[in-house]
């Protein structure tokens, strides 16, 4: 059964008649996509076993190819020094992913996830284009 946190999060997107879905009832696992300026972003949402941290993580924003896995690393390290609420990391499979967790209180955790998810999204959408400058060039 999903985690109160999860519910509470899930209700808040569906009154923002956003598109969700749980992948995961025991792990608290939750899904969206979002359509930002320059890309999209899968977004995937996991809470803490005890309803007091999250996890987020950004996929399918960006592919860096692995025979480019130096430019990969030069990229995630200058988005990292760049900034500061999401870490980008990069798979060998190819995928650039960013992360970010936060500590959160039951009776705003809506509010609070929902805050670094527009954050999250927000980074991603303005670091695209530099990624894509930085891979071609």
């Amino acid at each position: 059964m999903a985690s109160q946190a999860t519910r509470i999060f899930m209700a808040y997107l569906e009154s923002k008649e956003m598109k969700v879905q749980i992948l995961d009832d025991e792990t608290n696992l939750i899904a969206l996509g979002l359509g930002l300026n320059n890309t999209q972003l899968r977004l995937f949402i996991r809470f803490g076993d005890d309803d007091s941290d999250v996890h987020l993580e950004g996929r399918e924003f960006a592919r860096i190819p692995s025979e480019q896995a130096g430019k990969a690393l030069e990229i995630c390290n200058s988005l990292n020094d760049a900034y500061r609420w999401v870490k980008f990391v990069w798979e060998e499979n190819g995928d650039l992913a960013c992360r970010c967790d936060g500590v959160i209180q039951l009776d705003s955790c809506a509010e609070e996830t929902y805050e670094l998810l527009a954050r999250m999204a927000g980074i991603v959408d303005d670091a695209y284009p530099e990624i894509m400058k930085k891979l071609w060039a």
